[in-house]
Formats: structure tokens, C-alpha cells, sequence
């Protein structure tokens, strides 16, 4: 008997997706028991494959495996933006992170299209967070946030500027 391979090409085209960037908002499975899960695409770090097992990796650093055949299909929802309001949206935030490498302190500037509560986490590149602040309500402009790093180990990190509206990752390395 021949082996179905759609469904690992398919996941592993829908991990393609959202490796690049693609807005949806939530992630949905059903298994082949009769149970699913939903997960938001802002928790979703990464989707990675080992053989047949397909692994979903958190933010938060909790990793989810399947066996890819337990899986009897997912849906995910898209943003009802359009590409280009997409593409405005994440501009509208216009951050800047510098010195970038860094040693010290780091700034981070950046502008908030509209009034949001503001997380800022640095992971390393395993998805390990490393240090978090939450920085709470701001208005809408430009912003100015400067943390020292003395106690971050030199490498390279992903710098997490989370909102309730929006979210950007800047890639960052410490000297």
C-alpha cells in the first residue's frame, strides 16, 4: 500500500507560510481521534518537522509534537487585511533598535500607529526568553525605550515588541 504523502507537503507549505510572514491569526486542528486545538499565530515562535513529527514551538518556549498522520487536517484564519494594508501596518511601527550589535545599553525607538500596551522580550536563538519588561499602556507616536544589557551574555537574540494591535520581531546581537 502506498503511503499518502499530501499531508506532511501541506504542513510543511503552511509552515513555509508563516516562516515568511503571512498575518493569520490563529492556527486550527483536528485529529484524527476527534479531538483539536486552536493556537493564536502571535503565541507561534515556530513549526518545525523531524521525520513524521511535526512540532509546534511557543514563545513561551512549550513545544507541541505530533505525529503528522494523527492530524486530520487544520484551518487557519486569515487577517481580513489585504497585503498592503499588512505591509502599511507593520511600517506604521517604524522601529529602530541601535546601537545594533550592541554592549551595554540598548535603545529601542519605534512609533505606535495607536494607543497600545507594550511588552518587550528578548529570546535567544533557541526561543528562550531572556529577559521581558512590560512596559504598559502608551499613546500613539513615537517611542523611546533604553534597557541595559550587562547581564545578557553576548550572542544573538530576537527582540520582541508585542502590543495588543501589533507585533514586530528585530533580530539583535550583543558584542
Amino acid at each position: 500500500m502506498k503511503k499518502n504523502n499530501s499531508k506532511p507537503i501541506a504542513l510543511l507549505g503552511m509552515a513555509l507560510l508563516f516562516s515568511v510572514g503571512l498575518q493569520a491569526q490563529s492556527i486550527h486542528f483536528n485529529y484524527t481521534d476527534g479531538t483539536n486545538n486552536s493556537y493564536s499565530l502571535v503565541d507561534v515562535r515556530k513549526i518545525t518537522f523531524d521525520a513524521d513529527l511535526m512540532k509546534l514551538h511557543l514563545w513561551d518556549g512549550t513545544v507541541y509534537a505530533w505525529n503528522v498522520s494523527t492530524i486530520g487536517d487544520y484551518q487557519y484564519n486569515e487577517s481580513t487585511l489585504n497585503t498592503q494594508e499588512i505591509l502599511n501596518n507593520v511600517n506604521d511601527w517604524n522601529v529602530c533598535v541601535f546601537p545594533n550589535p550592541f554592549n551595554g545599553k540598548i535603545h529601542l525607538q519605534y512609533t505606535l500607529p495607536k494607543e497600545d500596551a507594550i511588552v518587550i522580550s528578548f529570546y535567544d536563538l533557541q526561543g528562550n526568553l531572556i529577559f521581558e519588561e512590560n512596559i504598559g499602556k502608551q499613546l500613539a507616536g513615537e517611542q523611546h525605550v533604553t534597557f541595559d544589557t550587562s547581564s545578557i551574555l553576548k550572542g544573538s537574540y530576537i527582540c520582541r515588541i508585542i502590543g495588543q494591535h501589533h507585533s514586530i520581531s528585530k533580530n539583535i546581537t550583543k558584542f
